[in-house]
């Protein structure tokens, strides 16, 4: 739009200036945006939230827009001779809603306006509408603290409504603070809604309302128990925490050099939170524990009474035949009321000291149970992890204290006082030539019998050992040592195989006989009868038959126990 000098120097006189202040006024009013460039048209906003209507008024001649256009008029560079190059999409619609959000540039086109008037555009920014983020806290004598997150939007001021019929005040991003601080003249449950705006425009934006109780005083929180339920892991019960204020959980080490804090969110923790921290160990060290309640107003913290852990440990051993279990705790003295022991959650013993101990003998590994401490302070209890020692492969149950031996033809057969304590099943060992041990058996009673005799053995040496009902393996028993004696021959001239029980079989005497070999010859020289088992003898059969009565002769060769061979031949008789 051209304007004529001469014509506005008419103007410049009072009334003029009056007249011309009035113009400016009631446009600034009336909230509408010309045009960029001929003043062709104006909007009734240039920003709002989507969804929104737009709409064009003051139009100057017949003209047709183009809405969703997002490049700039600036860019085209025939956009005043011929913007039908750059934009196409014209309607003459005069009103049009916007859904996404985005950059939008209107732009107008009318061929009825002189050349060089025939284009003109305004900016439109349309902004996503969503809800404000803002947390609302109590705090004491009726305040309440408001906390705004500027980054989870796209507004750039809010307009907040405390609910209480005052004037709603307006935030802007750019000049003010994210935190409000207000106070109500009486206490009461008020509603407070805050709203997001677009060049302090609320057209389709969005608002969010959240209900607060005021507060007279700020509460005391109050812990009920700790229970610690593993080495990382501790449970804290307390009572109910008012989603109001800010709730902080305070853990230290008795040493200081551990502290950790936590904000307790009273929508999912309502009356009790599960810590864990793998840095921190509940069963062998003692930590303070609290929780501080603080308002945003002042950050005042109002301090729950503090409450202490409880550490506790067991060791286990073999003492004779019983198990000793000693159970160690330790906890704070401050505010410690009294101390008490649970079997099976059954309480045994109690203390008013701190630190201690409690001793418990089994007859048996597989009589253990479950054990845990507990502490009182105060109204509060705290409870140790659960005490449940692993007799399972740690122990060494006694040794075997007594073994005896004794040679039986050609075998060793071994006998060994019985375990202590349960078991069922014994591990035998023996001596080998290079003075180590060798396993080379086991039974499930406290006897065996070695059948592997070598020559050159003058000596038998064992040991034993034992698993008990559990898994643990005991000490090692004492070595036990056996000297062999030389085998002897001693063949009877006669027997009498008759079934009666004496004498009815010819066989070697005891000892050690190493490739033996015994053979009988009737008295043609046929071989009726060969054995390499001395504890075999002949039982006067041949093939099956009994033999016929009369004489035999007999040849027998062996190695005894000091590798010396030796060979005996002789004549016998049986007699039936």
């Amino acid at each position: 739009m051209k304007i004529d000098a001469k014509a506005l120097s008419k103007f410049i006189t009072p009334f003029g200036v009056l007249i011309l202040l009035l113009f400016v006024l009631s446009n600034h009013v009336s909230g509408q945006t010309q045009s960029q460039l001929t003043a062709n048209f104006e909007v009734d906003h240039v920003i709002g939230c989507a969804p929104f209507t737009l709409n064009i008024t003051n139009v100057k001649a017949s003209t047709q827009f183009d809405y969703l256009n997002t490049t700039d008029p600036n860019n085209c560079s025939t956009f005043q001779q011929d913007p039908g190059q750059c934009f196409t999409n014209f309607q003459a619609e005069q009103q049009f809603e916007y859904t996404q959000p985005g950059v939008y540039y209107v732009i107008g086109i009318s061929q009825s306006l002189p050349n060089g008037e025939q284009s003109d555009y305004i900016k439109i920014t349309v902004i996503e509408a969503i809800e404000p983020t803002y947390n609302v806290f109590a705090c004491a004598n009726n305040e309440v603290f408001l906390d705004i997150d500027f980054t989870q939007d796209s507004y750039d001021s809010y307009s907040i409504d405390f609910g209480d019929g005052s004037p709603i005040q307006t935030i802007d991003k750019a000049t003010d603070s994210n935190e409000l601080p207000y106070t109500y003249a009486a206490a009461g449950n008020y509603s407070i809604t805050v709203q997001g705006l677009a060049s302090g425009n609320a057209t389709s934006c969005s608002d969010f309302t959240k209900s607060i109780t005021t507060l007279d005083s700020s509460p005391t929180p109050v812990i009920n128990s700790l229970k610690v339920l593993g080495a990382t892991t501790l449970e804290i019960n307390y009572e109910s925490l008012d989603s109001r204020i800010v709730h902080t959980l305070m853990i230290e080490s008795e040493d200081g050099n551990q502290t950790d804090l936590v904000i307790l969110d009273p929508s999912t923790n309502p009356t009790n939170y599960t810590y864990t921290n793998s840095n921190f160990d509940f069963v062998n060290t003692v930590y303070s524990v609290k929780i501080e309640s603080t308002t945003q107003c002042d950050n005042t913290a109002i301090p729950s009474e503090t409450v202490h852990t409880v550490a506790a440990q067991s060791n286990s051993a073999y003492v004779n035949s019983d198990i000793q279990i000693d159970f160690d705790f330790s906890s704070n003295s401050n505010g410690l009321t009294q101390m008490q022991f649970y079997e099976n959650s059954s309480p045994q013993e109690t203390f008013t000291t701190n630190t201690g101990s409690v001793q418990r003998m089994l007859s048996n590994c597989t009589l253990v149970e479950s054990y845990y401490f507990e502490a009182t302070f105060g109204a509060a209890t705290s409870k140790s992890a659960p005490i449940i020692p692993d007799l399972s492969g740690t122990l060494s149950p006694p040794a075997i204290q007594s073994m005896d031996g004794e040679l039986v033809n050609a075998t060793f057969e071994l006998e060994f006082n019985e375990a202590p304590v349960g078991t069922s099943n014994y591990t035998i060992y023996k001596k080998n030539p290079d003075d180590t041990f060798s396993a080379i058996g086991t039974s499930s009673s406290p006897e065996f019998t070695d059948t592997n005799l070598k020559s050159g053995q003058l000596e038998l040496c064992y040991t034993v050992a034992y698993e008990d009902d559990c898994g643990n393996t005991s000490e090692m028993s004492s070595e036990f040592c056996f000297p062999l004696s030389v085998g002897t021959i001693r063949l009877p001239n006669a027997f009498t195989p008759n079934g009666d029980g004496i004498n009815d079989t010819f066989t070697v005497g005891d000892g050690v006989f190493i490739n033996f070999q015994m053979q009988i010859f009737d008295r043609w020289g046929n071989l009726i009868f060969n054995s390499t088992n001395p504890s075999l003898g002949w039982d006067g059969t041949y093939n099956g038959t009994p033999a016929s009565i009369g004489g035999y002769a007999y040849r027998v060769s062996f190695q005894d126990a000091g590798n010396t061979t030796i060979q005996q031949t002789g004549t016998l008789v049986l007699i039936r």
